[in-house]
């Protein structure tokens, strides 16, 4: 990551909604917990221990944590997308990131890089109902807990809540590099038995903040590409 760089978006995901989300029902579970072990009330506490755990769960209050690396670098090399800065933190330090490889479910803090030249394709979307479909299909969201279960993990597809617009690129996947991962392991007993598969997307993405920058960037650093 020494070329000269015409874009950098770091923790590209946190927008205001998943920030607030993130960190107001976790809190309100706690407190709500912390106030049901030292009163007696439980009629006024229980609920609010109820709607923290749903909203941590379902409103994107634990994204917050998943979400928070992903970033976007465009330079004279390509495009980059995923933990950059956190990756870039530990070759600081002289750490790898442990010595086990990472699990698929952590993709969005490893870094995919696409060089111009596997560039087959790549945009700003910010259209509502195409954020929607590419959030979907990111998350592994299907139509039964099965499906959602079993579903192959689609490496380079890093959405997140709330997100208004993203990048998207059409990856030439037998140029560009795509970080290793551990290979899928037998659930126990008390969950699912098949094993969460994953498999390299041809499509990457990611959230972006500043659409129209992003946009005047690529379009900068793609003409010098192919100069």
């Amino acid at each position: 990551m020494s070329e000269p760089v015409h874009y950098s978006e770091e923790r590209c995901a946190l927008r205001w909604p998943l920030v607030f989300h993130g960190f107001f029902w976790p809190l309100l579970l706690i407190g709500s917990f912390v106030a049901l072990l030292l009163t007696d009330t439980s009629s006024v506490f229980m609920p609010g221990v109820i709607l923290g755990i749903i909203g941590s769960v379902s409103l994107g209050g634990l994204h917050l944590a998943e979400d928070r690396p992903i970033g976007i670098r465009v330079d004279a090399a390509g495009i980059w997308i995923g933990g950059i800065q956190r990756t870039e933190r530990l070759k600081a330090r002289g750490r790898t990131g442990g010595k086990k490889l990472p699990r698929a479910r952590a993709h969005r803090r490893q870094v995919f890089f696409c060089p111009w030249d596997a560039v087959q394709r790549v945009e700003v979307v910010s259209d509502h109902q195409e954020i929607r479909k590419i959030a979907k299909v990111g998350r592994d969201v299907g139509s039964s807990r099965l499906e959602t279960a079993t579903g192959t993990i689609k490496l380079g597809l890093l959405t997140a809540p709330y997100m208004r617009a993203a990048i998207v690129i059409n990856v030439d996947l037998t140029a560009a590099s795509v970080p290793e991962f551990r290979p899928p392991e037998q659930r126990s007993f008390w969950k699912t038995s098949a094993p969460q598969q994953f498999a390299a997307s041809p499509v990457w993405s990611a959230p972006t903040r500043h659409p129209e920058k992003l946009r005047a960037a690529l379009e900068q650093a793609g003409s010098q590409a192919r100069r």
